[in-house]
């Protein structure tokens, strides 16, 4: 047990370590580009970088074997594979070619256009006789002034490798199958001397990946969800106390960050790791791990978007001082959603173009998926709208008391996207869609202030001193806890009618839901005060006089 461990550890220390090179090689200027302005050019240019990156590989000098590699990568037509994807498709398909050229006749350069003779005769590809690789200008883009092994010869050249990786060299000095070793000792930054440690039956082959890579993927994944998870809980512990200790809010603001980040930064080094730190060129294998990995990359950025908005529109609301549930908070939270939303939908549209995804096609897509989104939903778009210009006109806001055009009333709790929530005096929670409430007359009794005026009708019989009654309602309104003492209560008479002297009491309540309290209220007082002061109130009569025809 303890043996195996000590294999297990070195095997996780060999993945985080990056050996130095043994010696300087070859100096490549960074701007030098790859000559492919015909078969021969490009022909010979692989060859020799592939010379050299080989003569770098078994120096131990892998930082110049990188240089190469990625110069025999400009030989190579990809622009049929995953753009996030070329150049681990690239480096495996390298090397195939590379064991495959070693083994076969090729013609003396002599034999093979040059750029004279593809200007004269006008010639847009060669093969190289006696096989199907062919060398050929592109189609389109950047790739149709160029002479590269074509995109079938690319996903071709694993099958062309099995068929000759048992012949001999026929020609060239080198002394091993770099594919074979290459795969089967780490990637190009890797030590060979750690790799020289593994047991047995670490090399051992397991669904086209030697054990210790699958090994390696696996610690790498355990890691980084480890990781994280660890820096999610004891982080937030350690900016809870900080907040504690100074009251600093970090804890919110930085705590719900540490997930996203975390699903953006792993991923991005998975992507590198598995290529260049486990040599992982099996498209079987490394496909399908490096989609899973671009897919929590692109979550965490969407996550991290979403995060960041959010507390960015918190803050502007909490330094601009604005009420919390108000109008100016709603427009500001819902503008800072529509950016969100426009960052999605482009992370979306680059996350396809990066799995080779036509992009236009997909903007096409989108946006006649949208309309006949819009279309369906039909109802949802204009209930939206209506929110947009409930928010922008703002007739009313939250804890406003109001009366819709059919006669609901109540106090506002909440503007939502689809609908306005209002809560009438009886508790009763009423949400009328938006679209609607945005057609209706709308009575805001809460503006521009919150007092509001009722008018209390009385009448008292014929004969009454109108002194007294004058006397007996301001006594009333006094006394009420509900009439506000400014402005002043006043009395009016109004007017005779058939039985009664009709008066009006107009006094200010202060909260326009104290409307039906306030007047149930004064109308028992009134009836009390007048019993007191011997005033009657009438209650309506007709005298019907008979006579007699007799």
């Amino acid at each position: 047990m303890r043996k195996a461990f000590i294999w297990i550890a070195l095997l996780g220390l060999m993945f985080v370590i990056l050996a130095g090179s043994a010696f300087s090689g070859s100096e490549i200027h960074p701007l030098e580009p790859v000559d492919v302005s015909s078969p021969r050019a490009t022909l010979e240019s692989f060859i020799q970088n592939s010379r050299k990156a080989a003569e770098a590989y078994k120096a131990g000098n892998y930082h110049d074997a990188k240089k190469f590699a990625r110069r025999l990568l400009q030989t190579l037509n990809l622009d049929q594979e995953l753009p996030d994807l070329r150049e681990a498709i690239g480096f495996e398909s390298m090397l195939y070619l590379v064991e495959v050229l070693h083994r076969i006749d090729i013609p003396p350069y002599g034999q093979i256009p040059d750029k004279n003779a593809v200007e004269e005769q006008k010639i847009t590809s060669w093969t190289i006789p006696n096989t199907e690789i062919t060398i050929a200008l592109g189609t389109d883009g950047p790739s149709k002034t160029k002479f590269l092994f074509t995109p079938e010869m690319v996903s071709k050249s694993s099958a062309f490798y099995r068929k000759t990786k048992d012949l001999p060299y026929v020609w060239g000095d080198q002394e091993m199958d770099l594919y074979a070793d290459l795969t089967s000792h780490g990637g190009l930054f890797l030590s060979r001397r750690f790799i020289s440690l593994y047991p047995g039956w670490a090399m051992a082959s397991v669904f086209g990946l030697r054990l210790w890579q699958w090994i390696g993927l696996t610690i790498f994944v355990l890691s980084a969800v480890l990781s994280t998870l660890l820096t999610y809980i004891y982080g937030r512990k350690a900016l809870a106390a900080l907040d504690r200790r100074i009251g600093s809010g970090l804890e919110h603001v930085i705590g719900g960050l540490i997930l996203p980040v975390g699903l953006i930064f792993f991923p991005k080094i998975g992507l590198w790791f598995v290529v260049y730190g486990l040599h992982i060129f099996n498209s079987d294998i490394y496909l399908p791990t490096a989609f899973g990995f671009l897919i929590l990359l692109y979550a965490g950025g969407i996550w991290f978007t979403s995060a960041i908005l959010n507390r960015v529109s918190g803050a502007v609301i909490f330094l601009g001082g604005f009420a919390k549930g108000g109008m100016d908070t709603q427009l500001i939270r819902l503008g800072f959603q529509i950016v969100g939303l426009i960052i999605i939908g482009m992370l979306a549209i680059d996350f396809g173009a990066r799995l080779g995804l036509p992009t236009y096609s997909m903007v096409t897509g989108l946006g006649i998926s949208g309309l006949a989104v819009a279309l369906a939903g039909r109802e949802a778009l204009s209930n939206l709208i209506g929110t947009i210009m409930i928010i922008l006109d703002q007739p009313f806001k939250p804890g406003d008391f109001i009366v819709v055009g059919d006669g609901e009333h109540g106090t506002v709790t909440e503007v939502g996207f689809r609908s306005t929530r209002i809560r009438t005096r009886d508790g009763i929670l009423i949400s009328i869609p938006n679209s609607t409430i945005a057609n209706m007359k709308i009575v805001n009794q809460s503006a521009p202030v919150t007092k509001s005026r009722i008018h209390v009708p009385v009448g008292v019989a014929y004969g009454s001193d109108p002194k007294v009654v004058e006397d007996a309602l301001l006594a009333v309104a006094a006394r009420s806890e509900y009439v506000s003492s400014e402005p002043a209560p006043l009395v009016r008479l109004i007017g005779f009618g058939d039985s009664a002297i009709n008066f009006s009491l107009l006094c200010w309540i202060r909260l326009p839901e104290f409307r039906g309290r306030a007047m149930a209220q004064l109308n028992r007082d009134i009836y009390e005060e007048f019993r007191k002061r011997g005033v009657s109130m009438p209650f309506p009569q007709r005298d019907v006089h008979m006579i007699s025809n007799k």
